[in-house]
Protein backbone atom coordinates (compact mmCIF):
# COMPACT_ATOMS: atom_id res chain seq x y z
CA UNK A 1 0.00 0.00 0.00
CA UNK A 2 1.80 3.37 -1.06
CA UNK A 3 1.49 6.39 1.34
CA UNK A 4 -1.21 8.48 -0.31
CA UNK A 5 -3.59 5.45 0.24
CA UNK A 6 -2.04 5.41 4.16
CA UNK A 7 -2.69 8.61 4.50
CA UNK A 8 -6.30 7.82 3.10
CA UNK A 9 -6.61 5.03 5.98
CA UNK A 10 -5.54 7.32 8.89
CA UNK A 11 -8.44 9.43 8.07
CA UNK A 12 -10.73 6.43 9.05
CA UNK A 13 -8.86 6.26 12.36
CA UNK A 14 -9.62 10.05 13.42
CA UNK A 15 -13.10 9.11 12.72
CA UNK A 16 -13.62 7.81 16.19
CA UNK A 17 -11.19 9.93 18.34
CA UNK A 18 -12.81 13.17 16.68
CA UNK A 19 -16.59 11.93 18.00
CA UNK A 20 -15.14 11.18 21.55
CA UNK A 21 -13.41 14.11 21.85
CA UNK A 22 -16.97 16.27 20.47
CA UNK A 23 -19.33 14.28 22.60
CA UNK A 24 -17.43 15.08 25.90
CA UNK A 25 -19.92 17.74 26.62
CA UNK A 26 -22.56 14.76 25.98
CA UNK A 27 -20.63 13.56 28.74
CA UNK A 28 -21.52 15.62 31.25
CA UNK A 29 -18.07 16.68 31.91
CA UNK A 30 -17.05 20.45 33.10
CA UNK A 31 -16.68 23.44 30.46
CA UNK A 32 -13.03 22.91 30.86
CA UNK A 33 -12.71 19.61 30.09
CA UNK A 34 -15.45 19.96 27.37
CA UNK A 35 -12.94 23.19 25.79
CA UNK A 36 -10.23 20.68 25.48
CA UNK A 37 -12.43 18.16 24.25
CA UNK A 38 -13.16 20.73 21.12
CA UNK A 39 -9.72 22.41 20.46
CA UNK A 40 -8.74 18.81 20.05
CA UNK A 41 -11.42 18.01 17.66
CA UNK A 42 -10.60 20.98 15.65
CA UNK A 43 -6.86 20.06 15.72
CA UNK A 44 -7.83 16.29 14.66
CA UNK A 45 -10.84 18.11 12.36
CA UNK A 46 -7.53 19.84 10.82
CA UNK A 47 -5.56 16.81 10.63
CA UNK A 48 -7.45 14.95 8.25
CA UNK A 49 -8.02 17.93 5.45
CA UNK A 50 -4.31 18.09 5.54
CA UNK A 51 -4.45 14.33 5.16
CA UNK A 52 -6.86 15.02 2.86
CA UNK A 53 -4.70 17.22 0.72
CA UNK A 54 -1.57 15.50 0.62
CA UNK A 55 -2.58 11.94 -0.04
CA UNK A 56 -4.57 13.81 -3.31
CA UNK A 57 -0.89 15.83 -4.27
CA UNK A 58 1.27 12.29 -3.46
CA UNK A 59 -0.98 10.13 -5.79
CA UNK A 60 -0.85 12.66 -8.34
CA UNK A 61 2.83 13.77 -8.47
CA UNK A 62 4.19 9.76 -7.87
CA UNK A 63 1.51 8.20 -10.09
CA UNK A 64 0.08 6.96 -6.71
CA UNK A 65 -3.67 6.70 -8.39
CA UNK A 66 -5.03 3.81 -7.42
CA UNK A 67 -9.00 3.08 -7.85
CA UNK A 68 -8.61 2.03 -3.68
CA UNK A 69 -7.67 5.49 -3.56
CA UNK A 70 -10.77 7.06 -6.05
CA UNK A 71 -13.49 4.86 -3.65
CA UNK A 72 -11.96 5.41 -0.40
CA UNK A 73 -10.70 9.01 0.16
CA UNK A 74 -14.51 10.47 -0.89
CA UNK A 75 -15.57 7.91 1.92
CA UNK A 76 -13.46 8.82 4.45
CA UNK A 77 -14.49 12.33 3.97
CA UNK A 78 -17.84 11.55 4.51
CA UNK A 79 -17.62 9.62 7.91
CA UNK A 80 -15.63 12.27 9.37
CA UNK A 81 -17.94 15.29 8.19
CA UNK A 82 -21.53 12.85 9.19
CA UNK A 83 -20.21 11.99 12.50
CA UNK A 84 -19.36 15.90 13.00
CA UNK A 85 -23.22 17.29 11.72
CA UNK A 86 -24.72 14.17 13.67
CA UNK A 87 -23.50 15.63 16.53
CA UNK A 88 -24.31 18.90 16.25
CA UNK A 89 -27.44 18.24 15.88
CA UNK A 90 -27.14 16.67 19.17
CA UNK A 91 -26.00 19.86 20.47
CA UNK A 92 -28.86 21.59 18.90
CA UNK A 93 -26.83 23.50 16.76
CA UNK A 94 -28.23 21.86 13.30
CA UNK A 95 -31.70 21.39 12.50
CA UNK A 96 -32.06 17.41 12.20
CA UNK A 97 -33.57 18.00 8.28
CA UNK A 98 -30.89 19.65 7.31
CA UNK A 99 -28.62 16.82 8.23
CA UNK A 100 -30.66 14.22 7.10
CA UNK A 101 -30.70 16.05 3.71
CA UNK A 102 -26.86 16.16 3.20
CA UNK A 103 -26.55 11.88 4.99
CA UNK A 104 -28.83 11.01 2.45
CA UNK A 105 -26.87 12.56 -0.89
CA UNK A 106 -23.89 11.13 0.27
CA UNK A 107 -25.54 7.42 0.64
CA UNK A 108 -27.29 8.33 -2.64
CA UNK A 109 -23.07 8.85 -4.37
CA UNK A 110 -21.61 6.46 -2.60
CA UNK A 111 -24.30 3.87 -3.60
CA UNK A 112 -23.63 5.43 -7.38
CA UNK A 113 -19.91 5.10 -6.91
CA UNK A 114 -20.43 1.63 -5.67
CA UNK A 115 -22.87 1.06 -8.37
CA UNK A 116 -20.50 2.21 -11.23
CA UNK A 117 -17.43 0.16 -9.69
CA UNK A 118 -19.56 -3.03 -11.03
CA UNK A 119 -19.55 -2.17 -13.97
CA UNK A 120 -15.82 -0.73 -14.59
CA UNK A 121 -16.36 2.61 -13.74
CA UNK A 122 -15.20 4.93 -11.32
CA UNK A 123 -16.77 8.18 -10.72
CA UNK A 124 -14.00 10.81 -8.86
CA UNK A 125 -15.39 13.71 -7.53
CA UNK A 126 -16.07 16.24 -10.12
CA UNK A 127 -15.84 20.74 -9.32
CA UNK A 128 -19.26 20.81 -7.59
CA UNK A 129 -18.61 18.08 -4.97
CA UNK A 130 -14.94 19.28 -4.25
CA UNK A 131 -17.12 22.74 -3.43
CA UNK A 132 -19.32 20.92 -1.73
CA UNK A 133 -16.66 18.98 0.51
CA UNK A 134 -14.86 22.43 1.05
CA UNK A 135 -18.01 23.56 2.48
CA UNK A 136 -18.99 21.44 4.60
CA UNK A 137 -15.59 21.45 6.12
CA UNK A 138 -16.13 25.05 6.29
CA UNK A 139 -18.90 24.76 8.26
CA UNK A 140 -17.58 22.34 10.73
CA UNK A 141 -14.63 24.42 11.51
CA UNK A 142 -16.93 27.49 12.09
CA UNK A 143 -18.76 25.91 14.49
CA UNK A 144 -16.21 24.28 16.61
CA UNK A 145 -14.52 27.78 16.48
CA UNK A 146 -17.96 29.37 17.74
CA UNK A 147 -18.26 26.83 20.38
CA UNK A 148 -14.72 26.79 21.34
CA UNK A 149 -15.29 30.67 22.15
CA UNK A 150 -18.12 30.50 23.97
CA UNK A 151 -16.49 27.84 26.15
CA UNK A 152 -13.94 30.27 26.59
CA UNK A 153 -15.91 32.93 27.74
CA UNK A 154 -17.95 30.51 29.35
CA UNK A 155 -15.45 29.99 31.65
CA UNK A 156 -14.58 33.90 31.78
CA UNK A 157 -17.85 33.63 33.56
CA UNK A 158 -19.38 36.36 30.85
CA UNK A 159 -20.99 34.38 27.92
CA UNK A 160 -24.54 34.85 29.68
CA UNK A 161 -24.01 38.38 30.63
CA UNK A 162 -23.26 39.47 26.78
CA UNK A 163 -26.63 40.07 24.73
CA UNK A 164 -26.18 42.12 20.87
CA UNK A 165 -29.76 43.64 20.06
CA UNK A 166 -31.55 42.06 23.01
CA UNK A 167 -30.53 38.60 21.49
CA UNK A 168 -28.20 35.83 23.77
CA UNK A 169 -25.15 34.85 21.98
CA UNK A 170 -26.60 31.02 22.43
CA UNK A 171 -29.21 32.37 19.36
CA UNK A 172 -26.94 34.37 17.22
CA UNK A 173 -24.80 31.47 17.09
CA UNK A 174 -27.48 28.84 16.00
CA UNK A 175 -28.35 31.83 13.78
CA UNK A 176 -25.56 32.06 12.12
CA UNK A 177 -24.49 28.40 11.30
CA UNK A 178 -28.49 27.72 10.08
CA UNK A 179 -27.01 30.46 7.17
CA UNK A 180 -24.35 28.46 7.36
CA UNK A 181 -25.79 25.00 6.88
CA UNK A 182 -28.02 26.44 4.11
CA UNK A 183 -25.29 27.25 1.70
CA UNK A 184 -24.04 23.29 2.58
CA UNK A 185 -27.33 22.02 2.00
CA UNK A 186 -27.51 23.86 -1.25
CA UNK A 187 -24.38 22.70 -2.65
CA UNK A 188 -24.71 18.99 -1.53
CA UNK A 189 -27.89 18.70 -3.34
CA UNK A 190 -26.74 20.71 -6.31
CA UNK A 191 -23.95 18.53 -6.49
CA UNK A 192 -25.30 15.14 -5.99
CA UNK A 193 -28.14 15.84 -8.48
CA UNK A 194 -25.21 16.54 -11.21
CA UNK A 195 -23.54 13.04 -9.94
CA UNK A 196 -26.83 11.47 -10.69
CA UNK A 197 -27.58 13.22 -14.25
CA UNK A 198 -24.06 12.79 -15.55
CA UNK A 199 -24.01 8.87 -14.49
CA UNK A 200 -27.91 8.25 -15.09
CA UNK A 201 -27.47 5.68 -17.45
CA UNK A 202 -25.81 3.60 -14.37
CA UNK A 203 -29.31 3.33 -13.65
CA UNK A 204 -30.74 2.15 -16.55
CA UNK A 205 -30.94 -1.73 -16.19
CA UNK A 206 -31.97 -2.32 -19.95
CA UNK A 207 -28.74 -0.98 -21.75
CA UNK A 208 -25.67 -1.15 -20.95
CA UNK A 209 -23.39 1.72 -19.14
CA UNK A 210 -21.68 4.03 -21.70
CA UNK A 211 -18.00 4.61 -21.85
CA UNK A 212 -17.62 7.67 -19.58
CA UNK A 213 -14.21 8.60 -21.67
Amino acid sequence: MNLANKLTLSRFIMVPFFVVFLEFENMGLSVGWQLAGRVTALAVFVAAIITDYYDGVLARRYGWVTNFGRLMDPLADKLIVAAAFVIFVEDRLAPAWMVIAVLCREFLVTGLRLLGATRQRVIQADRWGKNKTISQMAAIITALVFLIARDVLQLAGVWDRIRIAGVDLDGWLRGIFYVVMCVVVSLTLISGALYLWANRDLLNTDDPPRNPG
